[in-house]
């Protein structure tokens, strides 16, 4: 694997578990390992995916701490892809002006995602407990993300390392996004 910069890369692993799964448990254990920040948020990400552009996605991201509008790679595994983010500013919605963008480049309609999160910040990873909802459909995951990591192989170093300390095993990992498990499954 060659080494490549990761300014403009997501590397995550993200487990799909069922709805009885011991949250509780994953928190004591993310809080046993001394974690620099945990918080709990309410998330809505709203998806835009532009006509003849299945590789690539849009998100308009806001909660109540930030505001993003992010481009994403698409398709195939999921583990390391492309994200952009660009930081709208959390002081008033944006949603309008995105929404409108959108329009123009093609991406209506935007299919929205409410997640309530909880995350624990580690120095070089984020792991991430959510319940994610898009009409009828629900889904619960467990995600380990890299940070700052100067390579590829680097950042995939560390999701095993923290998988392995909760218990997670990489080949079980879910390899689908979650526009693709919770919209398009409807569609």
């Amino acid at each position: 694997m060659n080494a490549i910069p990761t300014a403009f890369l997501e590397i995550e692993h993200k487990f799909v578990v069922h709805e009885d799964f011991d949250r509780d448990a994953l928190f004591e254990r993310c809080r046993a390992l001394g974690p620099e920040r945990e918080k709990a948020l309410t998330v809505t990400d709203t998806y835009y995916v532009p006509r003849g552009q299945t590789d690539r996605i849009y998100r308009h991201r806001i909660d109540k701490e930030i505001q993003q509008l992010t481009l994403k790679s698409r398709g195939g595994d999921n583990e390391v892809r492309t994200e952009i983010n660009l930081e709208l500013g959390a002081a008033r919605s944006q949603a309008d002006a995105v929404k409108a963008w959108m329009g123009v480049i093609g991406a209506l309609p935007g299919y929205g995602i409410v997640k309530q999160i909880r995350v624990f910040d580690f120095p070089d990873c984020e792991v991430v407990y959510y319940e994610a909802n898009h009409k009828a459909l629900r889904v619960c995951c467990v995600e380990f993300e890299a940070k700052y990591a100067a390579s590829e192989e680097e950042g995939l170093a560390t999701l095993q390392r923290y998988e392995q300390q909760f218990g997670f095993v990489a080949e079980r990992r879910e390899k689908v996004n979650l526009f693709d498990l919770l919209v398009t499954a409807q569609s």
